[in-house]
């Protein structure tokens, strides 16, 4: 089975790099031809802490997006595993994902937030695209250098109610738990996104503007209202979109915090390397979700800009 990884970054080196190690047909594309060319020269290292090991990669392919055309297509995928972050999944990137996935190959969809699925359905059959959450924590250390630093599970499933479903996915399962993943379908992918975008709303925006890790947020009173009044608009906001995760949320919310506490939250690492955040795509689509609801999005709308002010030149 070919499988084709989009994105270099440390989600997608920790699934190049493992499927790899467990003997699957893997092609990694980095962004530009730079990245490519470093990629072959090191090669790919797979970092684990809890099993202590330090793994060379060899047989991962490396072709740099930024080259893909018509004419350099030399063979169909038959899954690809979309790793880049939301805001790079633009209308030329979809077209280009498109002739790569040509008309049977299956596309995964790894990204924070909402809204992608929908735009790559403007050039891709819905049949083709799934979601995909993951809880895997991974970071990249440098150019094919990727520490893998704590196990977590991966769900895939289709947003899209499709006609003669088929265990297709059972192919890609059997790879990615084989190479070591804790991987399932899930039937309801559509209420683990939101529950992810719900928990990333409140986590990413709160450390990232507070510079702290995920588990203080649970130290201090006037952090945890803070969570909470995030927590409550956006359960309204859900509410009135008829998008209904059960009671245990707020549960859930401080579940992670506590799991994830020694974790620094993607977007406090993008603020703090004053690169472009998320905030677009986690708590914008909440604004987004709000705009027709009657809804004013107070809390919401104030971590959005503070965020803003904090990143990059278009955070």
């Amino acid at each position: 089975m070919n499988i084709h990884i989009v994105g270099a970054g440390s989600l997608g080196l920790l699934f190049a790099g493992k499927l790899g190690l467990a003997g699957a047909n893997v092609t990694l594309y980095p962004r530009t031809k730079k990245q490519a060319d470093q990629l072959r020269e090191q090669g790919i290292t797979v970092i684990s802490h809890q099993l202590q090991t330090e793994q060379k990669v060899y047989g991962v392919n490396i072709r740099a997006w930024d080259e893909i055309s018509v004419a350099s297509m030399v063979q169909e995928s038959d899954w690809i595993l979309v790793t880049v972050k939301q805001k790079n999944i633009d209308e030329p990137f979809v077209q280009k994902l498109s002739l790569l996935a040509g008309k049977h190959g299956k596309i995964c969809c790894y990204q924070n937030g909402v809204g992608h699925i929908e735009r790559m359905e403007k050039y891709i059959e819905a049949s083709q695209i799934y979601a995909a959450i993951t809880t895997e924590a991974a970071r990249r250390d440098a150019i094919g250098i990727v520490t893998h630093t704590g196990s977590g599970e991966t769900r895939i499933g289709q947003m899209r109610e499709v006609l003669y479903w088929k265990n297709i996915e059972n192919s890609l399962m059997e790879w990615l738990n084989r190479a070591g993943f804790s991987a399932q379908v899930s039937k309801t992918i559509d209420k683990d996104v939101y529950r992810k975008l719900m928990i990333n709303a409140i986590i990413n925006p709160l450390t990232a503007i507070m510079r702290i890790k995920n588990g203080e947020l649970l130290d201090k009173p006037e952090r945890m209202q803070w969570m909470k009044w995030l927590y409550d608009e956006i359960e309204a906001v859900f509410q009135a979109n008829h998008i209904h995760l059960g009671a245990d949320m707020w549960d859930q919310v401080q579940h992670v915090c506590s799991a994830t506490a020694a974790n620094t939250s993607s977007m406090l690492k993008d603020v703090l390397a004053e690169s472009e955040t998320e905030i677009e795509w986690i708590n914008g689509s909440i604004l987004r979700l709000a705009a027709s609801t009657g809804i004013e999005p107070i809390y919401n709308r104030a971590v959005y800009t503070l965020v803003r002010s904090l990143g990059g030149p278009y955070a």
